[in-house]
């Protein structure tokens, strides 16, 4: 049963192979062709012909290239994916939001403030800076805080909050962090403000807040939803249709 499974993946191996104009060197392709018959319109083969060392040459051919190829990407992103480029990107998840809290705290129910704010969009972008950040800093050689410092912060029997200020040596590490943060408190500032256009409430200080210190921010909207009885947001999912 095993050996009838390997001579079939053998035949598949050879179709990929063909599909994609895999380099396989010309002879080994051609061994491995002359023992299955691949027509246009019918796959036939006598899976007990098949040599299985051509099958073996022909599989380490294919993971060859596609190491090659994956080395390929890697170098030719290898400037895109700078140290100097993710400093860049810090600076872009650190300024480029304040505009955005300048709009919801000052100007939140203008016409420019709600054509912005009002759909995802800033949110998605600054999402995709902290992806490049963390992208990038993945490929950089100590790029990143090792694995076993990051699993001793939550470790309860060690020293996590020690072990979190080991990781800020780190300065893509710091980077990552800071705008995983940032993008994060935009998140929540946006959907303070977003209750407070939907349900009439004052928001500007919440929003200020939630920018300065991120989760008081929301406590404090939610205090002003009560004291000016607007009440909290009830069980927002919908209700079955039955």
């Amino acid at each position: 049963m095993l050996k009838r499974s390997s001579l079939y993946a053998a035949f598949v191996l050879l179709v990929t192979a063909q599909n994609i104009n895999c380099f396989i060197p010309t002879k080994t392709f051609l061994a491995l062709k002359t023992s299955v018959a691949i027509t246009p319109l019918e796959t036939t083969t006598n899976l007990s012909a098949i040599d299985p060392s051509l099958v073996t040459a022909a599989a380490a051919h294919l993971v060859s290239d596609t190491d090659s190829f994956s080395s390929s990407i890697v170098t030719s992103l290898s400037p895109l994916l700078s140290n100097d480029n993710i400093s860049k990107a810090f600076n872009v998840a650190t300024f480029g939001p304040q505009l955005l809290w300048v709009l919801m705290i000052l100007l939140p129910n203008t016409t420019i403030t709600k054509k912005i704010m009002g759909t995802q969009a800033p949110i998605i972008a600054f999402s995709l800076v902290h992806l490049f950040i963390v992208i990038a800093s993945a490929s950089q050689k100590d790029g990143t805080a090792p694995i076993a410092e990051f699993n001793d912060v939550f470790d309860p029997s060690g020293n996590p909050q020690l072990a979190m200020v080991n990781m800020m040596r780190y300065p893509n590490f710091v980077s990552e962090e800071w705008s995983h943060v940032l993008t994060w408190d935009l998140f929540v500032g946006r959907m303070v403000w977003l209750d407070g256009i939907k349900r009439g409430i004052f928001t500007g200080h919440s929003v200020l807040f939630c920018n300065l210190i991120g989760p008081p921010g929301y406590l404090i909207h939610c205090a002003t939803c009560l004291l000016t009885g607007k009440g909290l947001v009830g069980n927002e999912v919908p209700e079955d249709d039955e």
